[in-house]
């Protein structure tokens, strides 16, 4: 598709970008975080902080390493957010009991109190995000994701990247 602008005496032409699939994954992902934030405008958490708070509510004493592998993140990036959820008592951190160089982090009453409350809204953002797709489309469309992923995913621990940008190294 070709858009037409005047400015001025001048006339430009912008095309607008082709079905490129990076690029429209980023614009759903756009969506995705703007819906998700319309839905939970008052509940003061970032896409970010939730799916940390979930895999918490999941997985018990679990390192800032593992949580970062867990959520696709750098260990800086864990750290930081790490540090906000737990200044708003939706984590702790505690010294573990087997390695006294290393903190465990959990998910606390707050925090989990939190997820309850949210957890309609969530379900109703991800609902919403899919609309457009009957039953049958929206199975494969998480399905062609999955195996997307899949493909592309870290094949052990050693291959895990710590940073999204070393992939293509």
């Amino acid at each position: 598709m070709t858009l037409h602008k005047t400015r001025g005496r001048r006339s430009m032409t912008i095309r607008k970008l082709p079905d490129q699939p990076g690029f429209m994954i980023r614009r759903l992902q756009q969506v995705a975080i703007s819906l998700f934030h319309e839905t939970l405008e008052t509940a003061e958490i970032t896409p970010v902080q939730y799916t940390i708070l979930q895999i918490l509510a999941q997985n018990r004493q679990l390192d800032q390493t593992a949580i970062a592998a867990l959520a696709y993140l750098d260990a800086s990036t864990t750290g930081d957010v790490l540090r906000r959820l737990e200044k708003r008592g939706l984590v702790c951190r505690t010294v573990k009991e087997t390695d006294r160089r290393s903190k465990a982090v959990d998910i606390t009453e707050d925090g989990n109190s939190l997820l309850s409350r949210i957890r309609d809204r969530i379900v109703e953002s991800q609902n919403y995000l899919l609309k457009p797709l009957d039953e049958g489309e929206k199975s494969n469309f998480l399905d062609y994701i999955s195996r997307i992923l899949a493909f592309h995913e870290p094949q052990g621990e050693a291959d895990y990247p710590t940073s999204p940008w070393q992939r293509g190294a």
